[in-house]
């Protein structure tokens, strides 16, 4: 993990939101919400922290006291949980599970969650009236914002501005109700794809939660680099195990057996920085790798280097079997 290349990323980002006014929530939830990450990213001038997990949320909390933290994860309703300085909720269920955790005396901030088509967390737009007046009425919470997600379970690249419009028009159907919707979150680094075309967010639009971007240097949408952005922050080193030669099938002769399996990267995308190596296919504790003609002589005890995708990147950091190291 280089964390110049996060502070980098993180800068390139936020310059580029900044003309347009946006502020950057950056996400740590892909780096096991390493206070280490998260300090490069407010380096990069990030406005606050959002993690998902209450395990994240508390190590960040320690690490980075006095920074907003942003729980982007519904909150349970069975168990107690970390709420942030804001927590997004979908339900009023979630509301009242919020406010039944506030301080003595104290208010907890939402944000509204709407579904614009991603089918995964959020309410429909029916919904939003009645949770925000139940949000507003209770003097233990208070009304911070509407935020949608999208691309992250079934959003295409052909819904995304709809998406965002989708948002936008919310926040202003709440306004001109009297609820004031101080932010609204327009989604994630796959909006960074509208934003590297040059078009134009909606003005209610205040700010971008991302963090694939930040780690990794590219959307989420059609995973292309964004200007600015290094992609080989996050390095995944692997050690070479056997070598071996099988009849030839296509343009690959040589194959390698590597020591990372699908139960420490998922099945994620990995592209090799050494060109001619490909990911022929995983086991649980195997990668194979094919060698075209022409391609890398390495061997037993060698090692190669796999640039993650994010999925790929989450498994990895999560896997007791990865180290990570930082440079």
């Amino acid at each position: 993990m280089d964390l110049a290349g996060i502070r980098q990323n993180t800068a390139a980002v936020v310059a580029s939101l900044r003309e347009r006014g946006l502020r950057l929530v950056a996400v740590t939830k892909g780096c096991l919400g390493d206070g280490r990450v998260a300090q490069a990213m407010l380096d990069g001038g990030a406005a606050a922290i959002a993690d998902t997990r209450d395990a994240n949320l508390r190590r960040l909390r320690a690490a980075l006291p006095g920074v907003e933290l942003h729980r982007i994860y519904l909150p349970p309703l069975s168990d107690d949980f970390e709420s942030g300085d804001v927590t997004y909720i979908s339900s009023l269920e979630g509301a009242r599970a919020v406010a039944a955790r506030a301080p003595a005396g104290g208010r907890r901030r939402l944000v509204l969650m709407l579904e614009t088509g991603d089918y995964r967390e959020g309410m429909i737009e029916q919904g939003l009236e009645q949770v925000a007046h139940a949000v507003t009425g209770d003097p233990r919470l208070e009304l911070a914002g509407v935020a949608t997600n999208y691309a992250c379970f079934q959003g295409g690249a052909d819904g995304i501005r709809d998406s965002v419009e989708a948002v936008a028009a919310a926040a202003r159907r709440l306004r001109a109700r009297g609820w004031d919707t101080p932010s609204v979150s327009a989604g994630n680094s796959s909006v960074l794809a509208l934003v590297r075309a040059g078009e134009r967010l909606p003005p209610e639009v205040t700010e971008l939660r991302c963090g694939e971007a930040l780690l990794l240097g590219q959307d989420a949408l059609l995973y292309q680099p964004l200007p600015g952005c290094r992609q080989d922050a996050c390095t995944l080193r692997v050690e070479v195990l056997e070598g071996y030669t099988k009849p030839a099938s296509g343009a690959t002769a040589r194959r390698l057996v590597l020591g990372v399996g699908l139960q420490d990267v998922g099945s994620g995308a990995l592209r090799f920085v050494e060109p001619g190596i490909r990911d022929l296919g995983r086991s649980s504790d195997y990668l194979v790798a094919g060698i075209d003609a022409g391609g890398a002589d390495v061997g037993p005890g060698d090692h190669v280097d796999m640039v993650p995708s994010y999925t790929a990147l989450v498994a990895a950091w999560t896997s007791p079997f990865v180290e990570v190291r930082f440079v």
